[in-house]
């Protein structure tokens, strides 16, 4: 196969192709925030709340996803959940999309990365903070939503940003079973030009991922700017 000069023009030609795979990316990488991130309070409160038990087992599960690559989780969702799902209920996910299996992967390693974020948190709030919130009858679940959350999502703000690039880094796997992504859209046009713009193709799709990485930088920064500032006000 004899290679081509580096092509330009064939990278902004087709690059409107790969950016219209963009909403794929972005709903992906929302929807596994949101539902990470709603995992990872869970998590986080059960860790720092909860009974001895709960505990060991929230901290058997982190040691275990820690361990497994994304690529190898995705899989393991898509193959195993159907199976386990239908040995222990009979009921058949079939008609679940595949979209939906990488959310709940990403999702559930969102999760497990976050609640030790959010446990963090909890530990940078001082004691007498909570004291005076239990001393005013808050629940443990208010306290830890209307006390430590807020205090402490500044402190995080630097890991979430981590946890949002992490999160459409991971999304660039989902190629793997068969979705067009950004990055699934690139390789499928290298292909069809039987592998002799690869070089150009994943150029192109790296750019686009710079980008969101840009975005996400920038809308980071000004968040820590407004809670730096009202940080600042509070402590005046």
């Amino acid at each position: 196969m004899i290679k081509d000069a580096f092509d330009l023009k064939f990278i902004l030609d087709n690059l409107p192709k790969i950016i219209g795979a963009l909403p794929v990316t972005i709903s992906i990488t929302l929807i596994s925030l949101f539902f990470g991130w709603m995992l990872g309070l869970i998590f986080a409160f059960g860790k720092v709340s909860g009974p001895r038990w709960l505990r060991e087992v929230l901290k058997l599960l982190t040691d275990i996803l820690r361990g497994i690559p994304t690529v190898v989780l995705l899989y393991v969702v898509y193959f195993g959940l159907p199976q386990i799902v239908g040995s222990l209920t009979g009921a058949s996910l079939d008609g679940w999309s595949k979209q939906t299996f990488v959310v709940i992967a990403l999702a559930l390693e969102l999760g497990i990365s976050s609640s030790e974020m959010f446990r963090s948190a909890y530990n940078s709030i001082r004691k007498e903070q909570i004291e005076a919130a239990w001393a005013l009858g808050y629940t443990k679940i208010q306290r830890f939503l209307k006390v430590i959350v807020p205090q402490g999502l500044f402190v995080i703000l630097p890991n979430l940003s981590s946890a949002v690039l992490s999160i459409i880094q991971a999304t660039a796997l989902v190629y793997t079973l068969g979705i067009y992504d950004i990055l699934g859209k690139a390789r499928q046009i290298d292909t069809n030009e039987a592998h002799v713009k690869t070089f150009e193709m994943y150029l192109a799709a790296a750019l686009i991922y710079w980008a969101l990485a840009g975005v996400v930088t920038v809308i980071f920064s000004q968040l820590e700017k407004r809670f730096g500032r009202g940080r600042k006000v509070v402590a005046a």
